[in-house]
């Protein structure tokens, strides 16, 4: 008889995964809402995080209490530090990067690509970002908020390089032509070849 080879694929719980992301944004200032979005985004791209973490419709966009769950206990532990902006100890920074080494390179690229992406934004940045481009929230005082100065985020978005101008202008709330113009009164010029595009557009 034949013998069946079992192979065991490693699954990552809330606690590596949380790690993991730390890990990545272990140079930049982040918040628990850092963590929450770029982990809700990995989710969408990566298989394993999607399966071991719930995220549900929240006043500040999708939130899971996994998630919440995993950094109180990581601050009680003394692995992360108790101020608002969150770095690992020392003795975290090691329990990182063991989590860390848990995914496979294909994931590790992801994840820091992510972790990048929004430890580059502020929370109100993140929170418009994700409220624009998923849309999983519950009415509130905070995404009103945020809402109300959708433009002015949009624009910073728009010039730290992180997303499209097609984007932004739908962050905003705006048409193309309307952002631009938006833009210009305030100054700021989009890139020549982004307004060359535009003018091909208005054309058609």
């Amino acid at each position: 008889m034949r013998e069946i080879l079992v192979i065991e694929i490693e699954t990552l719980d809330p606690y590596d995964i949380v790690l993991a992301f730390l890990y990545a944004c272990r140079n930049a200032n982040i918040t628990r809402i850092h963590v929450q979005k770029g982990l809700y985004i990995a989710s969408k791209y990566i298989e394993k995080f999607n399966e071991s973490l719930e995220f549900k419709a929240y006043r500040m966009g999708p939130w899971s209490e996994e998630i919440n769950d995993v950094i109180t206990q990581l601050i009680d532990n003394g692995d992360l530090t108790r101020d608002k902006i969150l770095r690992l100890t020392e003795r975290g920074l090691e329990k990182a990067f063991n989590s860390w080494n848990k995914l496979d390179e294909n994931d590790k690229k992801i994840l820091a690509k992510i972790a990048d992406f929004v430890s580059k934004m502020s929370v109100d940045e993140l929170l418009l970002y994700v409220y624009t481009v998923y849309g999983e929230h519950e009415k509130s005082d905070v995404i009103k908020s945020i809402l109300k100065k959708r433009g002015s985020l949009a624009i910073n978005i728009y010039l730290k390089g992180l997303v499209s101008l097609g984007l932004a202008a739908e962050m905003a709330g705006m048409s193309l032509p309307e952002f631009i113009d938006y833009m210009k009164k305030r100054g700021i010029k989009p890139y020549e070849a982004e307004e060359k595009d535009l003018e091909k557009v208005e054309k058609l």
